[in-house]
């Protein structure tokens, strides 16, 4: 690799965790009513070790074709029984894992959002 192409990358990379903007979803009773929530992440594509961001499902498109970063998407579940719930979230977690690795580490709370 060139060291121009270097510089590229790395300026494109910074650039990006500069204007990343995280989203936290707030569900609607539309959301309650379906049951779940589509949650969306991006990251680094050459660190695993790097920052995950939640962000929103505008930001998720906009990204979604630059190879310099994973990006990935999954149902939440956000009604039953916290059993069920918790099943739910952390298999959707398992899936979207095989793209995000660390996906998991962001999301400890598997009953986040869940109508009480």
């Amino acid at each position: 690799m060139s060291i121009g192409r270097y510089k590229r990358i790395n300026k494109n990379i910074r650039e990006f965790s500069s204007q990343v903007q995280t989203s936290i979803p707030s569900p609607t009773e539309k959301d309650y009513k379906r049951g779940y929530i589509k949650r969306y992440f991006v990251q680094r594509a050459n660190d695993s070790n790097s920052t995950i961001y939640e962000v929103s499902r505008d930001f998720f498109s906009s990204i979604s074709s630059n190879s310099l970063f994973l990006n990935t998407s999954l149902d939440w579940r956000i009604v039953g029984e916290d059993s069920e719930v918790k099943k739910s979230n952390s298999e959707s977690i398992r899936i979207a894992s095989h793209r995000m690795k660390k996906l998991k580490l962001y999301l400890p709370n598997l009953l986040q959002f869940k109508k009480r």
